[in-house]
């Protein structure tokens, strides 16, 4: 696991157990097929911020581009 990514994949990790944390509380429905949807869309929507995040951070120079770690 690269050093630097480390903070935005726990950063990551944190994001998708508080969204699906919070969907579950908005949602009310504690049936075991909705915890099961929004787990999977928790870990979608996780997944999705950290790859704009990462993308955002290389762009602005925070983070080395892929190519530049290709090398």
């Amino acid at each position: 696991m690269s050093r630097p990514l480390l903070p935005l994949r726990a950063g990551a990790i944190v994001f998708t157990l508080l969204w699906t944390a919070w969907m579950m509380w908005w949602g009310g429905s504690f049936s075991s097929a909705n915890i099961v949807i929004l787990a999977l869309c928790g870990a979608a929507v996780g997944y999705l911020w950290y790859r704009a995040m990462r993308w955002q951070f290389e762009r602005m120079g925070m983070l080395p581009r892929r190519e530049d770690q290709a090398k």
